[in-house]
C-alpha cells in the first residue's frame, strides 16, 4: 500500500502568532489602511483643511491636525474615535487628547486635535471609544514622528522696543519706541514710513485721546512727546502701520497731577437749624486735569459763604467744618448752621487747595411729624 503524504502542520506559525500577542507586538493604524484591532478603517491624518494628508514622518505648517476614520466592527451603534497625541519622548498615558462625534458604524469621522507645539514630533493612537484597545499609528516606531510641526517663520512686524512708563497726568512721558522687524527679529533698517499710536481699544481706563504719528528712522519710529491727562491704571497704547499688523504696548498707568483746586462732588441741601446737612457734603481735591489728587496730606474747611439769616448773624458749628482728606475725598458729616434763613452757601478749601463755593440751600422750620394713625390724642 502506498503511504499517503502528511500534510505540513500550522501549529508553528499559530504558536508564533500567540507568542508575539503575548509579547504585546502591537499592530498599527496603517496610513489609508486598516487598523488592526481598532475597529478603524482607512485612517490618516490631515491638515486641519480635513483633505491634505500628511504623511508620516512629514511635516504641518500648522498646530492642528485632523485624523480622519472610518468605523467599523463594533457593537455600539455610534461609536466615538478617540486619538491620543504625545510629543515624541513621551509615552502614552491611555488617555485621550480628543475625541469625534459619535458616529454610525461603516461612517466616516474626523477627530480634531488641537494646541500643538511650533518644532515638535508628535506620535499618536486611536481606539474606538473605549470599545477596543488603543493602537498606535504609522507602522514606524513609537521613537519616530508620526508627524512634526514647523509653524511658518512670522513676516515683518511691528514691536514696541521702548514701551510706555507710568507717569503724572500732564507731563510728558520718557520716549517710546516702535521698530518694523522682520521674521527672524532682525530690525528693517530701510523702512523710513509713517506708524501711528494711539491708545489700545479696551485699554483705556480714563477715557483719554491719544493721536501721534511719526516717520521711522533706520526702522524706529521715536514718539517724545506723548502725554496722557486722565489719570487709571491699565492703560496700553497701539501702534499701525501700512502694510503691518497693529502692535499693542505693555501695560502702564497716570497718577493724578499735584493738587490744585477743590469742588464739591456733593451738595449742601436744605436742612433745619442745628441739625447736621443730610446726606453728608463731600468735597475733592483736583489737579488741574480734573484728577482726584488722591495724594493731597491736608485738612479742608468749610465756612458760610453767603449768609442767609435775617440777622446775617448765622455761625456754622465748628465741631464739624474741618475733615481731613481721605484718598484726596474729605466727607463733611456733621455740617449745622443755627440760624433760619433762605439762600445760604459754604466755601470750602484748604492748604494749596483753592476756594470752591457751594451751590444755594435753604435752612427751615422743622415741620411737625404727623400724627399717628389710630391713636387718640
Amino acid at each position: 500500500m502506498r503511504a499517503v503524504p502528511r500534510r505540513k502542520e500550522a501549529t508553528p506559525v499559530v504558536a508564533l502568532s500567540a507568542a508575539l500577542l503575548a509579547l504585546g507586538v502591537a499592530c498599527h493604524l496603517d496610513a489609508g489602511g486598516g487598523g488592526g484591532g481598532s475597529g478603524l478603517a482607512s485612517v490618516a491624518q490631515l491638515r486641519s483643511d480635513m483633505t491634505t494628508p500628511i504623511p508620516t514622518g512629514g511635516s504641518t505648517p500648522e498646530p492642528t491636525i485632523v485624523v480622519r476614520a472610518v468605523v467599523r466592527d463594533t457593537t455600539v451603534a455610534t461609536p466615538r474615535v478617540e486619538v491620543e497625541i504625545r510629543p515624541v519622548g513621551t509615552d502614552f498615558q491611555g488617555q485621550p487628547n480628543a475625541t469625534s462625534a459619535a458616529t454610525p458604524r461603516g461612517e466616516t469621522t474626523l477627530v480634531q486635535v488641537s494646541g500643538l507645539q511650533d518644532n515638535t514630533g508628535y506620535h499618536w493612537q486611536a481606539r474606538m471609544g473605549g470599545d477596543t484597545a488603543w493602537q498606535p499609528y504609522g507602522g514606524n516606531p513609537e521613537s519616530a514622528a508620526d508627524l512634526r510641526v514647523a509653524l511658518p517663520v512670522a513676516t515683518n512686524h511691528l514691536e514696541f522696543t521702548q514701551d510706555p512708563t507710568t507717569t503724572t497726568a500732564g507731563a510728558t512721558m520718557d520716549p517710546v519706541k516702535v521698530t518694523l522687524k522682520d521674521g527672524q527679529g532682525n530690525v528693517i533698517t530701510g523702512f523710513t514710513g509713517n506708524v501711528h499710536l494711539e491708545i489700545a481699544p479696551n485699554a483705556n481706563p480714563g477715557g483719554d485721546n491719544l493721536a501721534r504719528d511719526a516717520n521711522a528712522v533706520a526702522g524706529v519710529a521715536t514718539f517724545s512727546d506723548v502725554k496722557l491727562t486722565k489719570a487709571g491704571s491699565g492703560y496700553r497704547l497701539e501702534a499701525t502701520a501700512d502694510g503691518v499688523a497693529a502692535v499693542t504696548s505693555g501695560s502702564f498707568g497716570v497718577n493724578p497731577g499735584r493738587w490744585h483746586y477743590s469742588k464739591f462732588l456733593v451738595q449742601p441741601s436744605n436742612t433745619t437749624p442745628n441739625r447736621p446737612i443730610t446726606p453728608a457734603v463731600q468735597v475733592a481735591v483736583l489737579d488741574d486735569w480734573g484728577n482726584v489728587a488722591t495724594s493731597y496730606p491736608y485738612i479742608l474747611y468749610v465756612q458760610i459763604a453767603t449768609d442767609g439769616s435775617p440777622g446775617r448773624n448765622a455761625t456754622l458749628d465748628q465741631s464739624g467744618n474741618g475733615r481731613a482728606a481721605t484718598a484726596g475725598i474729605a466727607t463733611f458729616d456733621n455740617l449745622k448752621i443755627d440760624q433760619l434763613g433762605v439762600g445760604y452757601t459754604l466755601v470750602v478749601g484748604g492748604t494749596e487747595a483753592a476756594a470752591a463755593t457751594s451751590g444755594s440751600f435753604d435752612v427751615l422750620v422743622a415741620l411737625p411729624a404727623p400724627p399717628r394713625t389710630g391713636v387718640t390724642p
